[in-house]
Protein backbone atom coordinates (compact mmCIF):
# COMPACT_ATOMS: atom_id res chain seq x y z
CA UNK A 1 0.00 0.00 0.00
CA UNK A 2 2.99 2.27 0.77
CA UNK A 3 4.47 1.73 -2.46
CA UNK A 4 1.36 2.24 -4.19
CA UNK A 5 0.64 5.83 -2.40
CA UNK A 6 4.51 6.94 -3.39
CA UNK A 7 4.15 5.82 -6.86
CA UNK A 8 0.61 7.69 -7.32
CA UNK A 9 2.35 11.04 -5.47
CA UNK A 10 5.15 10.62 -7.78
CA UNK A 11 3.09 10.56 -10.81
CA UNK A 12 0.89 13.38 -9.47
CA UNK A 13 4.15 15.19 -8.97
CA UNK A 14 5.47 14.74 -12.63
CA UNK A 15 2.53 15.23 -14.21
CA UNK A 16 2.25 19.20 -12.88
CA UNK A 17 3.57 22.01 -14.72
CA UNK A 18 4.02 22.72 -18.20
CA UNK A 19 8.36 23.13 -17.17
CA UNK A 20 10.23 21.08 -19.50
CA UNK A 21 13.69 19.96 -17.70
CA UNK A 22 15.26 19.72 -21.30
CA UNK A 23 14.88 23.25 -21.41
CA UNK A 24 18.31 25.47 -20.36
CA UNK A 25 16.27 28.33 -18.79
CA UNK A 26 14.82 26.08 -16.56
CA UNK A 27 16.64 23.80 -13.96
CA UNK A 28 17.65 20.20 -13.98
CA UNK A 29 16.19 19.56 -10.22
CA UNK A 30 13.88 16.81 -10.59
CA UNK A 31 13.54 16.20 -6.71
CA UNK A 32 9.98 16.32 -5.51
CA UNK A 33 10.42 14.29 -2.68
CA UNK A 34 13.02 12.94 0.36
CA UNK A 35 13.08 10.05 2.60
CA UNK A 36 15.29 9.72 5.62
CA UNK A 37 16.50 6.35 6.20
CA UNK A 38 18.47 6.19 9.76
CA UNK A 39 20.66 3.15 10.04
CA UNK A 40 20.27 1.60 14.22
CA UNK A 41 24.23 2.86 14.24
CA UNK A 42 24.46 5.75 12.04
CA UNK A 43 27.05 7.65 12.50
CA UNK A 44 29.17 5.94 14.51
CA UNK A 45 26.06 5.80 17.08
CA UNK A 46 25.78 9.47 17.08
CA UNK A 47 22.93 11.86 16.28
CA UNK A 48 23.81 13.47 12.51
CA UNK A 49 23.46 17.08 10.79
CA UNK A 50 22.12 16.56 7.58
CA UNK A 51 21.63 19.67 5.47
CA UNK A 52 19.68 19.91 2.07
CA UNK A 53 20.73 22.87 0.01
CA UNK A 54 18.66 24.18 -2.94
CA UNK A 55 20.71 26.98 -5.22
CA UNK A 56 19.46 29.24 -7.70
CA UNK A 57 23.20 30.70 -8.66
CA UNK A 58 25.31 28.27 -10.93
CA UNK A 59 28.81 29.77 -9.84
CA UNK A 60 27.93 28.86 -6.14
CA UNK A 61 26.32 25.56 -6.70
CA UNK A 62 29.94 25.00 -8.80
CA UNK A 63 31.51 25.96 -5.60
CA UNK A 64 29.58 23.79 -3.35
CA UNK A 65 30.62 20.64 -5.30
CA UNK A 66 34.09 20.78 -3.97
CA UNK A 67 33.23 21.56 -0.45
CA UNK A 68 33.53 19.02 2.23
CA UNK A 69 30.53 18.43 4.26
CA UNK A 70 32.65 19.44 7.20
CA UNK A 71 33.78 22.93 5.64
CA UNK A 72 30.08 23.40 4.71
CA UNK A 73 29.22 22.86 8.33
CA UNK A 74 31.93 25.21 9.91
CA UNK A 75 30.72 27.96 7.24
CA UNK A 76 27.10 27.57 6.35
CA UNK A 77 25.79 30.88 8.36
CA UNK A 78 28.20 32.47 6.29
CA UNK A 79 27.16 31.16 3.09
CA UNK A 80 23.50 32.40 4.12
CA UNK A 81 24.53 35.76 4.65
CA UNK A 82 26.41 35.82 1.75
CA UNK A 83 23.82 34.02 -0.81
CA UNK A 84 20.72 35.10 1.01
CA UNK A 85 18.55 34.92 -2.81
CA UNK A 86 20.76 31.79 -4.18
CA UNK A 87 20.38 29.56 -1.24
CA UNK A 88 17.64 27.65 0.26
CA UNK A 89 18.33 25.70 3.09
CA UNK A 90 16.94 22.82 5.77
CA UNK A 91 18.57 21.43 8.59
CA UNK A 92 17.87 18.54 10.28
CA UNK A 93 19.99 16.42 13.58
CA UNK A 94 18.93 12.56 13.63
CA UNK A 95 19.76 10.30 16.02
CA UNK A 96 20.07 6.80 14.93
CA UNK A 97 17.21 4.59 14.07
CA UNK A 98 15.20 7.57 13.97
CA UNK A 99 11.85 7.71 12.08
CA UNK A 100 11.73 10.44 9.66
CA UNK A 101 8.62 11.58 7.48
CA UNK A 102 9.05 12.00 3.64
CA UNK A 103 10.12 15.74 3.09
CA UNK A 104 8.17 17.12 0.36
CA UNK A 105 10.09 20.16 -1.87
CA UNK A 106 8.34 23.48 -2.20
CA UNK A 107 7.35 23.87 -6.22
CA UNK A 108 9.54 27.10 -5.98
CA UNK A 109 12.34 24.30 -6.11
CA UNK A 110 11.74 23.64 -9.88
CA UNK A 111 13.81 27.13 -10.51
CA UNK A 112 17.04 25.84 -8.62
CA UNK A 113 20.26 24.93 -10.89
CA UNK A 114 21.23 22.07 -7.87
CA UNK A 115 20.22 21.11 -5.29
CA UNK A 116 22.80 18.94 -2.67
CA UNK A 117 22.98 17.28 0.80
CA UNK A 118 25.53 17.37 3.39
CA UNK A 119 25.95 15.54 6.24
CA UNK A 120 28.12 15.88 9.61
CA UNK A 121 29.56 12.74 9.97
CA UNK A 122 32.34 11.74 12.87
CA UNK A 123 34.08 9.99 10.84
CA UNK A 124 36.77 11.83 7.39
CA UNK A 125 35.09 11.70 4.27
CA UNK A 126 33.48 14.57 1.84
CA UNK A 127 30.14 13.22 3.05
CA UNK A 128 28.08 15.53 0.29
CA UNK A 129 25.89 14.35 -2.75
CA UNK A 130 24.20 15.67 -5.38
CA UNK A 131 19.83 14.79 -5.15
CA UNK A 132 18.90 16.50 -7.90
CA UNK A 133 18.82 13.85 -10.62
CA UNK A 134 16.14 11.92 -8.57
CA UNK A 135 12.54 12.48 -8.81
CA UNK A 136 12.16 10.93 -5.53
CA UNK A 137 15.04 10.09 -3.12
CA UNK A 138 15.84 8.30 -0.21
CA UNK A 139 18.87 9.22 1.67
CA UNK A 140 20.32 6.04 3.78
CA UNK A 141 22.07 7.29 6.77
CA UNK A 142 24.76 4.42 7.55
CA UNK A 143 27.23 3.71 10.31
CA UNK A 144 30.15 5.02 8.45
CA UNK A 145 28.50 7.27 5.63
CA UNK A 146 25.10 7.65 3.81
CA UNK A 147 24.27 6.80 0.40
CA UNK A 148 21.58 7.88 -2.30
CA UNK A 149 18.93 5.82 -3.91
CA UNK A 150 16.38 6.69 -6.25
CA UNK A 151 12.85 6.38 -4.56
CA UNK A 152 10.88 3.53 -6.09
CA UNK A 153 9.57 1.17 -2.95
Amino acid sequence: MKFALIMLYLGLVSCGGNVSYDDPKHSSVKTRLIALDVAPKANLNHPVAIDLLVIYNRALFADLLKVPASEWFEKRNQYKLDYPSALQTWEWELVPAQVVPFFKLPIETRRAVGALIFANYVTPGMHRARIDPYEGVVIRLQELEFMLSPLTE
